[in-house]
């Protein structure tokens, strides 16, 4: 054999020899969850709590199964080659996050998608390009993307994200320890990071992606040469979960138009589109739900808000705040990573999944951890006050309301930051209320019925003009119309309240999800006892209490 393919050939067996040694983790793989030992069957299941109605359903929809040696040796070789020696399992409720540590001390995080976290291929794609966007981009912090793949016939068997581990600690853990002063100032750098991203022109309406996940036939939409001189990014279909199967969508997807959409009216006229071929073709369970009204009501009303929609993009007050942005719509003190050194500086914001380009003003919303109460006033000039019976208030009281004044005080200082570092963003927070519910409202018809979708219509048809549109209002509703809606919107009111009741006093969700650092048997009590006596009081709702039993969210074994 010839000398340099001889030495060619051992060249090749120490390479894979040495790949080979990296691909195996240690042989004492540590694999814990919430720092107790679990097996790997274990590591596939959903864990992280229990559910007090339809329990196995909602547990396979987040069982995960993958090859773990070849997530391993993805991981090892991310960000510097060494092999994985433990993984710490974390569970929300739309993916898995595993924290894989390394022999030699460096940590990274694997995030694994469940079938319900939206489309497949989408949604890690548009996730991995919204992290790699805002790195090359801005100076956002977000976890740098080490290793993903969006298609799920990988060697691991499933999509994965392997990132780095972000920096520094939750604001949950020091938010409470923070002086005012440093509240302050966290929430001043949060609204400078928000007007960037808000600032960048994007030329649609859908997710963002990097071009190479796109295939033949798919629609896309590029950057301006301006955003994204390299041409890597491009604007594709929404990876939301309203628009796929898995947010419980099963009509053909050949049939939606997901995106991209070039302006405010084609976004809603899909919505509208998509809302009928649900009812169209699908059946509701009538047993259980709020108050719809029938199917020709629910089709009538999406055909009134497709003569709204039509003429929006010829609105200027809504024209104004409409253009496509990209923001983080889930701003909880768990995504928010700041320095121990300094906590009031942010150094990553952390879980993009499903976060989309769409109109500013149904994008820009309050951060989800300052609190913003129903009587909370907008406004530059308002200034947050006491209650005037304050000194008339007993001593609990007091300190309530005072509790109260010092949330406001820094809700206030963020609504003025926002004005300050992107007045645009403040003018969309002022927009009256109705006009972002018509696009919600559209895209729930199939769920909630036509009333809240009407709710927002007569609000349209009485302020048609104020609002800028020209000619007359295509539709009208005469007294007798707005005395039947008003009964109807109490009926569905009243639905509403029994399941924020449900939810608040069992500290739950929609799904009747369990924190396992709550005691799942006694919440299981308390769930019958609290039916037992919402059906006592079964007047208080204007229902009977057969009624209260049918609506019960969580009464699947009553």
């Amino acid at each position: 054999m010839p000398l340099v393919r001889s030495f060619g050939v051992i060249q090749r067996r120490i390479f894979d020899s040495a790949k080979s040694a990296l691909a195996q983790p240690s042989r004492a793989l540590s694999i814990t969850s919430r720092g107790k030992p679990i097996n790997r069957e274990e590591l596939f299941s959903y864990t992280n709590g229990r559910f007090l109605a339809n329990e196995v359903k909602a547990c396979n929809r987040r069982y995960v199964q993958f090859d773990i040696n070849s997530l391993c040796t993805v991981a090892a070789a991310a960000g510097g080659s060494s092999p994985i020696k433990a993984i710490d399992k974390m569970e929300g409720g739309f993916s898995k996050a595993l924290i894989m540590q390394k022999e030699d001390g460096s940590e990274v995080v694997a995030k694994i998608p469940f079938s319900i976290a939206g489309p497949p291929k989408y949604t890690t794609a548009s996730e991995v390009a919204v992290l790699k966007f805002i790195t090359a981009h801005t100076r956002v912090p977000v976890p740098k993307v080490l290793a993903w793949s969006s298609d799920a016939s990988n060697p691991v068997g499933v999509e994965y994200i392997v990132m780095e581990k972000a920096p520094g600690q939750q604001l949950f853990t020091t938010w409470s320890t923070m002086t005012v002063e440093e509240q302050f100032n966290l929430v001043e750098q949060l609204t400078q990071f928000e007007a960037e991203l808000a600032s960048i022109p994007f030329p649609a309406n859908g997710s963002l992606y990097l071009r190479e996940s796109m295939t033949d036939g798919e629609p896309w939409v590029a950057l301006d040469r301006t955003v994204d001189p390299s041409g890597q990014f491009c604007i594709g279909p929404s990876c939301e979960r309203a628009w796929s199967a898995q947010g419980n969508m099963m009509v053909p997807p050949s049939q939606i138009n997901n995106g991209p959409w070039p302006n405010l009216s084609s976004f809603g006229l899909a919505l509208v589109e998509r809302e009928k071929l649900h009812i169209e073709q699908q059946s509701r369970d009538s047993n259980f739900g709020p108050p719809r009204g029938s199917v020709e009501e629910q089709l009538a009303v999406l055909d009134m808000a497709k003569e709204v929609l039509s003429r929006i993009d010829t609105v200027t007050l809504i024209n104004r705040v409409s253009r496509p942005v990209l923001w983080h719509t889930d701003l909880h003190m768990g995504n928010i990573y700041s320095k121990p050194e300094d906590p009031a500086k942010i150094c990553s914001l952390i879980d993009w999944q499903s976060i989309v380009v769409s109109p500013l003003y149904l994008q820009a919303r309050f951060p989800e951890f300052l609190s913003v109460s129903d009587d909370y006033v907008l406004g530059l000039t308002e200034e947050p006050k006491l209650p005037q019976d304050y000194e008339d208030l007993d001593a609990d009281d007091k300190k309530l309301a005072e509790l109260k004044f010092e949330d406001t005080k820094m809700s206030k200082f963020y609504e003025l930051s926002t004005a300050n570092q992107h007045l645009r963003t403040h003018h969309a927070f002022l927009m009256p209320q109705f006009t972002q519910e018509l696009f919600i409202q559209c895209g729930e018809v199939f769920e909630e019925g036509a009333i809240p979708l009407r709710a927002s219509l007569i609000e349209f048809a009485n302020a048609w003009s104020e609002l800028g549109f020209l000619g007359d209002c295509p539709f009208s509703y005469s007294e007798e119309d707005i005395q039947n809606h008003d009964q109807q919107f109490q009926d569905y009111r009243d639905f509403h309240r029994v399941q924020t009741i449900a939810r608040k006093l069992l500290c739950t969700d929609s799904e009747g999800w369990i924190s396992p650092q709550l005691d799942f048997v006694k919440q299981q009590r308390m769930n019958a006892e609290l039916l037992q006596e919402i059906i006592l009081r079964s007047n208080e709702y204007n229902k009977t209490p057969e009624e209260i039993r049918r609506i019960w969210p969580f009464s699947e074994k009553f």
